[in-house]
């Protein structure tokens, strides 16, 4: 499968991850698939719907039930048999989004340091703030009143 999610753009600027391209190949491979052995296609979907169910009852056992493994075994047979869900990049990719990656990872790191050296201000402000104000109401303030005669 030779199809890589793309990014597109959604509504009020959101980006979307699309998968969609890869989907439709395994459905047609599924459909493929299907025409070979109606049957036992057939069969192994209505065994995972039904299995679904199972492990929506055994969901309050807190994952001690046997229907979710079972299921997932059988969903990964048959998205092996549909070509599998691995997306395989070629290398130059690969390295090329390591670097990205990475230049990434250092303008993240550069972006933390300064929050946390702007943090330790604030800290230090907002300490000072706090004396300067518990200074103001620990000393009583004296009024002198003087009359002109």
């Amino acid at each position: 499968m030779d199809y890589l999610p793309t990014l597109r753009h959604c509504h009020k600027g959101a980006i979307v991850l699309d998968n969609g391209a890869a989907a439709r190949e395994q459905i047609h491979s599924l459909a493929d698939l299907y025409r070979q052995d109606p049957e036992g296609v057939g069969d192994l979907l209505i065994q995972i719907a039904d299995l679904k169910d199972l492990v929506d009852c055994e969901h309050h056992l807190g994952g001690l039930g046997r229907a979710r493994p079972v299921r997932d075994g059988i969903v990964g047979e048959l998205l092996d048999d549909i070509g599998g869900a691995e997306i395989h990049l070629d290398h130059r990719d690969n390295h090329r989004a390591l670097m990205q990656a990475r230049e990434l990872a250092h303008q993240a790191q550069d972006i933390a340091d300064v929050a946390g050296r702007r943090v330790d201000e604030l800290e230090v402000l907002t300490a000072r703030a706090r004396q300067a104000r518990e200074g103001q109401c620990a000393t009583p303030r004296l009024v002198f009143v003087t009359r002109l005669w």
